[in-house]
């Protein structure tokens, strides 16, 4: 018996694949099995065929001559566009967001950010990524701009593959939430200047991490790895800074 009702099937099956690629149960280099996934789910294969053809438009999935699908191996330089892009991305955010901020959403973002430090005392991980995410997410919708919501939307599932494949304590706990303070801080202010360095000191700094686990790790395509020809001359692997 089918597990899902009969609409959108395809998006129920994308938001599984996605869910399972987000999650790190599905890796870099899996290989999606069509026949299993219809079996297991109950359902015929052209709405699996359907959502796979989605995520890999997207450039989730990649596609292997005459053996279906499998998620993409990052590079470097997939680290470098993300972040890179992120950084410009929630710097806009701010641009436009501060000055819209009432003192009620500055007093939610701190309750975030103090919801992710209870977390992170409690060893929590899956709160404070949740409180993570929330944070980043609520200054991109106070900016009150719909497609630059959109474009985070988007970028942060593409943050979430990154960091699920990695070791994720590449720092503790509290360091992590620790490291949203300034940011907080720095809205507070009100001060736009102030805001937008501790929003890019913050992504830079977790740009290095997730570059040095995945080399670390040994993730990235050995066939297709260029080392960080984006990344800006200031930030550093923590190799670089030793």
């Amino acid at each position: 018996m089918a597990i899902f009702g009969a609409l959108s099937l395809s998006d129920h099956v994308r938001n599984l694949l996605l869910k399972q690629m987000t999650s790190g149960h599905l890796k870099p280099g899996g290989r999606i099995n069509e026949a299993k996934l219809a079996r297991t789910l109950g359902i015929s294969r052209n709405p699996i065929r359907e959502a796979i053809s989605g995520l890999a438009q997207r450039g989730y999935l990649v596609s292997l001559p005459r053996r279906g699908h499998r998620m993409r191996v990052m590079t470097a330089q997939d680290i470098d566009d993300v972040f890179s892009f992120r950084i410009s991305l929630e710097s806009f955010a701010i641009e436009l967001a501060l000055p819209r901020m009432a003192q009620r959403d500055l007093v939610a973002i701190r309750a975030i950010y103090d919801r992710m430090s209870k977390a992170a005392k409690r060893d929590n991980v899956t709160e404070v990524r949740e409180a993570d995410l929330a944070l980043h997410r609520t200054i991109c919708e106070l900016s009150g701009n719909r497609q630059l919501l959109r474009a985070h939307e988007a970028i942060d599932t593409e943050i979430q593959i990154l960091l699920a494949c990695v070791d994720l304590e590449f720092e503790p706990l509290p360091a992590t939430a620790a490291a949203h303070l300034p940011i907080v801080e720095a809205l507070e202010s009100r001060d736009v200047a102030r805001s937008l360095a501790a929003m890019r000191h913050h992504l830079q700094a977790t740009w290095i991490g997730v570059t040095e686990m995945y080399r670390q790790a040994g993730l990235f395509d050995p066939d297709n790895n260029q080392q960080n020809v984006n990344r800006p001359h200031h930030v550093r692997t923590l190799e670089e800074r030793r």
